[in-house]
């Protein structure tokens, strides 16, 4: 490399050529990458639709004409659910451990 009477570095043949390179390179990725994202953002979309399936199966009753806000809303709706009886077997085995004490 050398310097000019600018002061700015003078760049061989080689360093430009390998840029050239690089450019080329990273233009050929971006045209490839539709392809790509086209495949990667339907594993997503699987993986989303697996879900909800085991969500559906896991909780009762639940009703596939709703939609997903539906689903989510029985599923809250079962949860609530759930903590409310453990809360009421809790109190029943505070309740009868102190009787069985006494």
């Amino acid at each position: 490399m050398g310097v000019t009477l600018e002061g700015k570095i003078k760049e061989s043949v080689w360093i430009l050529m390998r840029r050239q390179r690089a450019r080329r390179a990273l233009v050929k990725k971006i045209m490839i990458r539709p392809k790509k994202s086209l495949e990667a953002s339907r594993r997503p979309c699987r993986a989303i639709h697996r879900r909800v399936n085991t969500l559906k199966e896991l909780v009762p009753n639940t009703k596939s004409s709703e939609g997903l806000d539906g689903l989510f809303r029985q599923t809250a709706d079962y949860i609530l659910g759930l903590e409310m009886k453990v809360r009421v077997m809790q109190t029943m085995v505070q309740v009868l451990t102190e009787t069985d004490c006494v």
